[in-house]
């Protein structure tokens, strides 16, 4: 990811990467030939327990993740931010007009989640479907709106810092709730700040189809390929690719027993922990 920021960000974009603190000497060791910047994910989440409180006892570790990806505009680097996660690289050059439009409105991914939907209907996974569904109506309803559904997935995403000062300052205030609650009861961060967006409006909503090109799954990587799928006709459509670093299996297999038994588990301390220790 970080070699090829390096090899295709012709505007010399500042490029940030969060790592856990006790690894941070390990990282500039290995980046060392690499022009970037480093935070501790201690860092980002200092700036956030100094606005919200401590963290709740047993928050999971996927929602520490995008509560720090939600949170780093409280470093006060950028008034817009592009995040990409460590699975994710670039394979065409790249502007700071690829994620502005006008010089300043972030674009927003925001697109039908066709890509997904048609590997879906091929291989005959209505769940994948049905999945989308559920989650997008889920948080559409959240905020109100009516109309089609929207997938804001899909990273890179360009986030802008008044969205998500407003979500905290405005809508956390009124509702009386922290980034923590929300995140635990609507846990996909991109569909968070999407919807939002569309709800509070405090930038202009100018939407963008995905882009990179996403493999969620390992046969729809397989059957891309079967289809002639290489980098050099991606990036024609496509400024990078993400090939998932823990590729799911498709959904209508199901779960490992030990998987499901610490979904079940982690669920029921949680609710212990609401119920004895509700917020203060």
């Amino acid at each position: 990811m970080a070699a090829s920021v390096q090899r295709y960000n012709e505007d010399h974009i500042p490029l940030y990467i969060s790592v856990p603190e006790q690894e941070l000497s390990e990282f500039k060791s290995c980046f060392a030939d690499i022009p970037c910047h480093f935070l501790t994910d201690q860092q980002i989440l200092a700036r956030c327990e100094a606005a919200n409180g401590e963290r709740p006892w047993l928050f999971p570790g996927h929602l520490l993740q995008q509560l720090i990806k939600l949170e780093f505009w409280r470093m006060e680097l950028c008034e817009n931010y592009v995040w990409i996660d460590s699975d994710a690289y670039f394979i065409r050059p790249f502007k700071i007009t690829t994620f502005l439009h006008n010089g300043d409105v972030p674009y927003t991914v925001q697109h039908d989640n066709r890509d997904l939907l048609n590997f879906a209907e091929q291989t005959g996974n209505r769940k994948i479907k049905t999945d989308f569904e559920d989650m997008a109506t889920k948080f559409k309803a959240l905020f109100g709106r009516t109309g089609p559904l929207y997938s804001f997935a899909s990273p890179p995403l360009i986030w802008g810092c008044k969205v998500l000062r407003n979500l905290n300052e405005v809508y956390l205030t009124a509702t009386n709730q922290t980034i923590y609650k929300l995140l635990e009861d609507y846990p996909c961060e991109m569909h968070l700040y999407g919807e939002y967006l569309h709800y509070c409006q405090v930038i202009p909503l100018v939407a963008h189809r995905e882009l990179f090109k996403v493999y969620h799954y390992a046969e729809q990587f397989f059957l891309g390929q079967e289809h002639g799928e290489a980098e050099l006709n991606l990036a024609e459509h496509y400024y990078g690719v993400i090939m998932q670093s823990n590729w799911a299996k498709l959904p209508d297999h199901p779960r490992p027993t030990d998987a499901r038994l610490k979904h079940f588990f982690r669920k029921a301390m949680r609710q212990t922990r609401d119920l004895f220790l509700p917020p203060a």
